[in-house]
């Protein structure tokens, strides 16, 4: 009996001591996953710096009416490079939580589009009504350099949902989507050809206020003159791939919706030619030029010129500008700290 009920505590004592080696060995998987800052690819609280290249493209008055078209027209295809710009810059980026960032950057850039990619649809428009064939003949073209800063949020559903010991959380591969706001500076130009010298001069547009802005005339109004810096919206989505658990590399587009009519110096309707010699009577060069540089039909159908009041662009809706690229970041691993510190 005795023999029997050392037997029974022997057995109790191990069994007690395997369960406790258990509990003990689920409890330090479980500090491991929920406490240790050295979690695979999951982000501390902390900073990290990025960089950021690739294409931009405006989706302005000036160019094409649909996205398909935009890219896929000749004049675009046959010359690729010509009709791309592009966009750099840096940014610094700070994670609160596994999933949610914030980020501040700085953008230098070019936009550009011409009413040229709507050439081969013009040829083969029905009527000249035709969207194609009104916009070709329209025939003008923008350059802009661009200055921009941003404020943004960074959001990937997989980290901020299974940020504790979800599988997907851990995952190399994230997306995420972001929005925010920017500031940015422009300087539309467009193509002044002189038929003469067979020279082809970029020329600023704003100064030449091709639309009449701030302009006074009996009977006529005018539009007020716009501004070189403007606000957007900017929403995008993206996917970064972390290479080690300081580096990560990634892919990202994004969209900004502009407040301003004017990055391709195009909104609303034909001036009367007169109405430029009127107020540049004392310098009749620049009368001429603004003349030339404001209906451009002439080049595509000799004499051909746009009655005062037709609309040269769409008021209604305001311009945007896009970019995807490619993306760098950097995690500065020093200055990291547990996201749960403060709970």
């Amino acid at each position: 009996m005795r023999k029997s009920l050392q037997s029974i505590f022997i057995a109790g004592l191990m069994t007690v001591g395997l369960a406790t080696i258990h509990t003990r060995s689920d409890a330090q998987q479980h500090e491991y996953d929920f406490g240790n800052p050295d979690i695979p690819y999951i982000e501390q609280r902390g900073f990290s710096l990025g960089l950021n290249f690739g294409q931009t493209d405006l989706w302005g008055d000036v160019g094409t009416k649909s996205v398909l078209d935009h890219y896929n027209n000749s004049v675009y295809k046959d010359d690729i490079f010509k009709n791309m710009r592009f966009m750099g810059g840096m940014f610094v980026r700070y994670t609160y939580v596994p999933g949610i960032s914030f980020r501040l950057g700085v953008n230098y850039g070019a936009l550009y589009a011409t009413d040229q990619w709507n050439q081969e649809k013009a040829l083969k428009a029905k009527t000249v009504a035709d969207d194609a064939y009104q916009r070709y003949v329209r025939n003008l073209d923008i350059k802009t350099n661009l200055w921009e800063s941003n404020l943004l949020v960074e959001f990937a559903p997989l980290r901020i949902s299974n940020w504790e010991f979800g599988k997907l959380a851990k995952m190399r591969f994230q997306p995420y989507l972001l929005a925010g706001v920017s500031g940015f500076y422009f300087n539309p130009r467009g193509t002044f050809k002189d038929f003469e010298t067979g020279r082809e001069v970029e020329v600023d547009l704003k100064p030449l206020h091709t639309e009449g802005q701030n302009f006074s005339a009996p009977g006529t109004t005018f539009p007020k003159n716009y501004s070189n810096f403007s606000w957007a919206a900017v929403g995008g989505i993206g996917f970064k791939f972390d290479i080690g658990k300081g580096l990560a590399l990634g892919l990202e587009y994004q969209l900004r919706f502009t407040f301003t009519d004017y990055l391709d110096d195009v909104s609303g309707k034909y001036v009367d030619p007169l109405n430029f010699q009127v107020a540049y009577l004392n310098q009749p060069g620049k009368g001429n030029l603004a003349t030339k540089m404001a209906d451009r039909s002439g080049e595509i159908m000799p004499g051909y010129k746009h009655q005062a009041g037709e609309f040269r662009g769409d008021p209604n809706n305001k311009d945007k500008f896009s970019s995807i690229s490619l993306m760098f970041f950097w995690k500065i691993k020093k200055r990291a700290s547990p996201w749960w510190s403060t709970y």
